[in-house]
């Protein structure tokens, strides 16, 4: 059961993070039964976590990093899922999480922390969907926006 606006609910809650650094976003590169995929950094809510301390616990697990000054993104819904999303500070060693992921017991294929630029994100199968629809909403209007301030200047 997971603990969502005081509701119990066998929904799964998974909270991931969006990371950016010079128009490149953080993922985990899959390679898994000969496919490459990409993910968004994140997980499942534990039993009595909140989101922050899990996109927190989640960001350390799969990146190695502590992030901090989280901010709210967006959420939306799947079958069974409802996802939230932060944009965060970090420090640490990028790329040395140590999360169960990374487990060679769990044949699963294959976890590499990347970042990838976001304009080369249409060409990829990036998951969810959701977030890279974002990400390329929120970089067409930064540019369109840039582009008026440019305009407006001469």
């Amino acid at each position: 059961m997971v603990l969502i606006k005081g509701v119990e609910t066998n929904m799964k809650h998974r909270v991931g993070i969006i990371l950016i650094e010079d128009d490149k976003v953080a993922l985990i590169k899959r390679i898994r039964d000969h496919s490459i995929y990409y993910v968004i950094p994140g997980g499942g809510m534990e039993k009595g976590e909140t989101e922050i301390q899990t996109a927190i616990r989640e960001a350390e697990e799969e990146l190695g990093i502590n992030v901090s000054d989280l901010k709210f993104a967006f959420t939306f819904g799947q079958i069974d899922t409802h996802s939230y999303y932060f944009v965060g500070k970090y420090n640490g060693l990028f790329g040395s999480g140590k999360g169960e992921e990374y487990g060679t017991f769990r044949n699963r294929g294959n976890y590499i922390p990347c970042w990838i630029s976001i304009g080369e994100l249409s060409g990829m199968d990036l998951f969810p969907q959701e977030v890279k629809h974002y990400l390329l909403q929120q970089k067409a209007g930064v540019q369109e926006d840039d582009d008026k301030q440019d305009g407006s200047r001469s």
